[in-house]
């Protein structure tokens, strides 16, 4: 019994599904009506066709249509409306004022437009406002920047293309407009920005205004602006040091100690200073400024705008003395089978050192040593190359170079050697 309830209930579902396909089947061929309400017109060529013949559209924007379509009932079921366009071509209006402007439809794609009937409106055609153009030359473009580039980068000059851009419209609001503003966001960049942006228009009184009616070539302006590697990099001056002439007797500084160059990340990143040239110290008898141009490697460039460094420096403790100098020796010779002797047997020099050495040297500390280099393998009278040297080792050298006459011979059987 039980059994049978269930195989009644069965057949009744079964019964009620096939009745509903037969109808659908039977009404799928059945035309309905589709009502469609502010469906918006889109007007072709409003900037190109209307500005050549110097009009603009007033109102166009906002303008839509109401529709009645009738079409077989199974095509309304999936009809998608948001993919339905209104558009007026305005390549034939030739005149200002109100005109009654012709729509085409264009349904969404697989719909087959045959199957299609407008029931209403019985004539397509939308109502526009046509003005005479007015043209605005020369806009200027403005960049507002956002942010910073990263640490260790500059940022360059802005350029913009176009520089100034062409606007056009109806004359009362172009008339308003003053210039166009760029933001560019800049945060941490490390690279040369190239960038496709939009712009907003502003009057006079930097207030932003409605562009709707406003019109330029295009939506956006490229901007470009180069990003680069910047560093500061030290200034110093190679001081050439003698005998008894030290960098730490003298009182030096230099007028500009930095510059900042920019370029290659690799070649700021091996570039460690900036050599001006040298300075011999032995030529700074008390004090001297010495301007340098300062040398930009090829492929960098100068940020700081500073192309000269001046040098002032002073001798604070460097003096001179004159000694007679009565003790000598020899070096740079090594044959035991010859003799040799120092013929000169006192020499007038001039000692430079330190002041607080030169005060208390005993002029017997003081030796003058021949170089033999040259005569090494000779035998006779020379005059030869003296360097002047203190016992104790001490830091001192002299003003001019010295010569002293040595003898170089035999040496005799028994002779101790020197």
């Amino acid at each position: 019994m039980q059994m049978s309830k269930r195989r009644k209930a069965f057949y009744i579902v079964i019964s009620l599904v096939m009745a509903f396909a037969l109808w659908f089947y039977v009404n799928s061929e059945a035309t309905v009506d589709l009502t469609l309400t502010g469906v918006p017109v889109e007007f072709l060529n409003a900037e190109s066709a209307l500005a050549n013949k110097g009009l603009v559209l007033l109102d166009g924007d906002g303008t839509t249509a109401d529709l009645v379509l009738s079409m077989p009932r199974d095509m309304a079921f999936g009809f998608d409306s948001n993919r339905l366009h209104l558009y007026a071509n305005l390549n034939s209006v030739n005149s200002t004022g109100t005109q009654s402007i012709s729509y085409s439809i264009a349904y969404p794609p697989g719909v087959n437009p045959n199957l299609i009937s407008v029931k209403s409106p019985t004539v397509q055609t939308v109502s526009v406002r046509v003005g005479e153009l007015f043209r605005k030359s020369d806009v200027e473009i403005r960049i507002q920047l956002v942010g910073n580039v990263a640490e260790g980068y500059v940022a360059g000059s802005v350029q913009t293309s176009p520089t100034a851009l062409e606007v056009w419209g109806q004359q009362s609001e172009v008339a308003k407009v003053s210039y166009a503003q760029v933001t560019l966001n800049i945060e941490n960049a490390s690279s040369t920005i190239n960038e496709q942006v939009a712009f907003s228009f502003y009057d006079e009184n930097g207030e932003p205004l409605e562009s709707g009616s406003i019109h330029a070539a295009s939506d956006t302006v490229q901007v470009t602006m180069p990003v680069i590697c910047a560093r500061e990099i030290p200034l110093t001056v190679q001081f050439v040091e003698e005998p008894g002439v030290r960098l730490d007797s003298f009182d030096y500084a230099l007028d500009v100690t930095y510059v900042t160059l920019s370029g290659d990340a690799n070649q700021l990143a091996a570039l460690g200073e900036l050599v001006l040239g040298e300075v011999a110290l032995a030529e700074i008898e008390d004090s001297r400024t010495i301007t340098f141009d300062i040398p930009v490697p090829s492929g960098l460039t100068n940020l700081s705008g500073v192309t000269t460094a001046t040098l002032t420096i002073a001798n604070r403790d460097v003096a001179t003395r004159d000694v007679t100098v009565t003790a000598f020796d020899y070096e740079n010779f090594d044959d035991e089978s010859r003799s040799v002797e120092v013929v000169t047997s006192s020499l007038n020099v001039t000692l430079r050192g330190a002041k607080e050495l030169l005060d208390v040297l005993e002029p017997e500390q003081v030796i003058a040593v021949a170089d033999l280099t040259d005569v090494a393998n000779a035998s006779g009278t020379y005059t030869v190359p003296a360097v002047i040297r203190l016992a104790d080792g001490g830091d001192v050298g002299t003003t001019q170079s010295y010569q002293l006459t040595v003898r170089i011979g035999a040496r005799e059987r028994g002779a101790d050697t020197p």
